[in-house]
């Protein structure tokens, strides 16, 4: 049976001879013991609680109180994994973190998943009652809706995370390109004019002159950024343009 915030009292009571004669007796509280009697004060003795409980690094919600069971944190989405440390004023009490017992005080590298996190924290002795505490750690999602490039099938450009507007040109044989863009996370999605893009990246028909692409990251927080290429087809040449018109002659 698990139990939150658990003590036992116990409370010892004396035995006084009376002052009024010989052999008589009475029960005396020790609040009321005269000077001089012994008397053992009562005795008030916690079972199976926490003395500390911390994430190495990482601030809990409020401080820490043998008597208060539940505790909460926040991490960044970087944050893979967390040590936990606790200690128990009961020599006897074993301390588990969901059910894997504790060594030395402490266990290393409990994983983290994007959202909420619950560890549930148990202190036994064998012989009294499981004392339980929880806490709750939130790992947030992550923000990152950057590229890491943006490539293409034809033509080239120069790419740099900081910059969202590109300019690449194609020669006019080049009636369409494939635009590839890198994820920096890979919890983001990416775009093209609209399209899901993978791996293979998406095609984009291109009429001669200017064609503007658009490519949105949209982070796994819902953050958004909008990448802009502008994809300039030469027009047809000169001699290309009179061999047309001969051959139409």
């Amino acid at each position: 049976m698990l139990k939150k915030g658990f003590k036992e009292k116990s409370v010892k009571v004396i035995l006084v001879g009376s002052l009024w004669g010989m052999g008589t007796s009475t029960y005396m509280p020790a609040a009321g013991a005269a000077e001089g009697t012994s008397v053992i004060q009562e005795e008030e003795q916690t079972v199976n609680n926490l003395s500390s409980l911390e994430i190495e690094g990482i601030a809990l919600d409020r401080e820490f109180s043998e008597y208060l069971h539940d505790y909460s944190s926040a991490v960044g989405n970087d944050v893979e994994k967390i040590n936990l440390l606790a200690a128990s004023p009961n020599e006897n009490a074993a301390i588990y973190v969901n059910g894997v017992k504790m060594t030395e005080g402490k266990v290393k590298d409990l994983p983290l998943q994007t959202g909420m996190n619950t560890f549930e924290i148990t202190v036994s002795d064998g012989q009294n009652e499981t004392v339980a505490y929880s806490l709750k750690v939130e790992k947030l999602e992550s923000d990152d809706n950057l590229l890491t490039s943006i490539g293409l099938s034809k033509g080239s450009l120069t790419f740099d995370s900081k910059v969202t507007a590109y300019n690449a040109s194609v020669e006019n044989e080049v009636q369409s390109i494939t635009v590839t863009p890198t994820l920096s996370d890979s919890t983001a999605i990416v775009k093209v004019n609209g399209k899901d893009a993978t791996s293979a990246g998406v095609k984009v028909t291109l009429p001669i002159g200017k064609t503007t692409v658009k490519i949105i990251v949209t982070a796994e927080n819902g953050d958004k950024k909008t990448y802009t290429l502008t994809i300039t087809r030469a027009a047809v040449k000169e001699k290309e343009e009179s061999k047309t018109a001969l051959h139409q002659c």
